[in-house]
């Protein structure tokens, strides 16, 4: 019977290296469809802030231009004090 070819520390080196380059690849792969995923959950947040206020402005029976006038009448202060 035939002695298998024992592998040589430059081999198994090889071998390793090889596994955690196909790692950092699938590191990679996964990174980047988590970058795509929080992008569209900061869009998704951003369309419901602008929904928020849309709604607010119907109930108040608001004009987009009325409510620029308002926020243009507020200083700096006024507005860090509300959003405190």
């Amino acid at each position: 019977m035939e002695r298998r070819h024992r592998r040589t520390r430059r081999e198994k080196l090889e071998d390793e290296l090889t596994s955690t380059e196909a790692a950092i690849e699938q590191y990679r792969a996964a990174i980047a469809a988590m970058e795509e995923k929080r992008q569209s959950l900061l869009e998704e947040i951003e369309s419901e802030h602008i929904r928020e206020v849309t709604k607010l402005l119907k109930e108040k029976n608001l004009s987009v231009n009325q409510l620029k006038d308002l926020l243009g009448d507020m200083t700096g202060d006024d507005l860090e004090r509300q959003g405190a």
